[in-house]
């Protein structure tokens, strides 16, 4: 900074300057002394200024940083609580389908059941039907038989 040069040129002014003998006094001109100060008061204020902008601009960065952190942050929270709603939806979903499953299954199994039970059922009365037709044709057979063998037996002594 402009100041501090101007403040180490006026510290090697008063070094320079004559002592008064026996005495912890220097003798400076006034006019060297005056022009110091008078550059002082120019570049002052401009040094103020830079370091009053300066630190606006680091307060600006500080605050911008400080905003982009908090909106790091609410994304983050919102991303978790969307990650975990995801999770619990999946959860969910997962159970749903599960119990469908089972509930398919249960409904699978029910309705093999009554088709085996069903399908048991009209075979054993086919079966019973045709047991019955069996006899009949048995009978049938038996009677032609009988019949067959009574006209033989009377063709038979018809003929002695």
């Amino acid at each position: 900074m402009e100041v501090y040069r101007l403040l180490d040129e006026l510290e090697a002014e008063l070094e320079e300057s004559p002592r008064i003998p026996l005495t912890n006094k220097i003798i400076i001109q006034d006019e060297v002394i005056f022009k110091n100060i008078d550059r002082l008061r120019a570049t002052l204020p401009e040094d103020i200024r830079q370091a009053q902008w300066i630190k606006k601009e680091r307060q600006r960065i500080i605050d911008d940083a400080e905003l982009e952190a908090k909106k790091i942050i609410e994304n983050g929270k919102d991303k978790v609580q969307e990650l975990a709603n995801e999770t619990e939806i999946y959860k969910l979903a997962e159970k749903n389908s599960q119990e469908i499953l089972k509930r398919a299954k249960a409904q699978a199994q029910e309705i093999t059941q009554g088709a085996f039970n069903y399908a048991d059922e009209v075979m054993a009365q086919i079966q019973a039907h045709l047991e019955n037709h069996s006899l009949v044709l048995k009978e049938g057979r038996q009677q032609i038989k009988n019949a067959l063998h009574t006209k033989q037996s009377e063709k038979s002594q018809n003929k002695e």
